[in-house]
């Protein structure tokens, strides 16, 4: 069986989409079936409306797209509670949807005390925000099983949850067994050395709740981590796809970050050849 490869609707050439068959038509450009979809940022002027979400879903079922997840990335510890709770609503929203998609899972990262730009704050890394974000995810999982539909929950140095011991508590107290595994939002300068520890010890943490791989490439330029195309750059996946395969083949493969016709294409066949090496 082959991996399932997919990518970020909003990464698609042509995004963001006026209409749903626009994003179908930039799926078979690229030679993709399947998709993390995020209604926000995939449609030009996305409005909270069940009939689009409808007519969407309605649409990719047609072209025989498959929905590897919804996302509904919100700051959990944004510093204005409005925007905070409105996220979370948002994230319950796409909870009650998610079903029409033939998906259970609806997925977030955790976030960061500065707001709207989701960077490094020292904040994040405390027990106060831990205990925040716990108690909101914990919120999830109950509101999720009303609808069948559960949180996907993926860690980045710079925000609350950074790392994959922090993931594998966060699992043991909220219950959750999905989480999204990015060996690349790990790393920072000091560290990114390391990412083939950090791939391991997430296999070792998570590997049976492991639904979604987000697959990233990068260089250091300059003294900072710059995303290219698999293949470009210095990411081991002849080292982490094997491993993928032979421990999480049912897994989700979804490109994120990686833009451009040529880019895509590439990326999808880089990943087919060590596969099938």
């Amino acid at each position: 069986m082959s991996l399932k490869i997919g990518i970020r609707g909003h990464d698609l050439p042509g995004a963001p989409f006026e209409k749903p068959e626009d994003m179908v038509e930039a799926l078979k450009l690229v030679g993709i079936d399947t998709l993390q979809l995020v209604y926000k940022k995939g449609f030009k002027g996305f409005k909270q409306e069940a009939q689009f979400i409808v007519e969407l879903a309605d649409v990719l079922k047609k072209n025989d797209i498959k929905v590897a997840m919804i996302g509904a990335y919100f700051n959990m510890i944004h510093p204005d509670l409005e925007k905070r709770d409105a996220g979370k609503l948002y994230f319950k929203w796409c909870m009650e949807t998610a079903f029409l998609f033939e998906t259970k899972l609806v997925g977030s990262e955790t976030g960061s005390a500065n707001g709207d730009k989701w960077t490094f704050n020292e904040y994040n890394h405390t027990e106060e925000a831990f205990k925040i974000v716990t108690d909101t995810v914990k919120e999830l999982n109950r509101y999720g099983r009303e609808f069948k539909s559960k949180p996907i929950i993926e860690a980045a140095y710079a925000h609350t949850v950074y790392q994959p011991s922090g993931l594998k508590l966060l699992i043991d107290e909220t219950e959750i067994n999905d989480v999204t595994v990015d060996v690349y939002n790990y790393l920072n300068i000091d560290n990114y050395k390391d990412a083939d520890k950090i791939f391991d010890e997430c296999l070792e943490l998570f590997k049976d709740k492991i639904r979604v791989f987000h697959l990233k490439d990068y260089n250091v330029i300059d003294g900072k981590l710059v995303q290219c195309a698999i293949g470009d750059g210095i990411m081991n996946w002849e080292y982490y796809i094997p491993k993928i395969k032979e421990n999480c083949p049912e897994a989700y493969l979804i490109l994120e970050g990686i833009t451009g016709e040529d880019n895509i294409r590439k990326s999808v066949e880089t990943v087919r050849r060590i596969e099938n090496e």
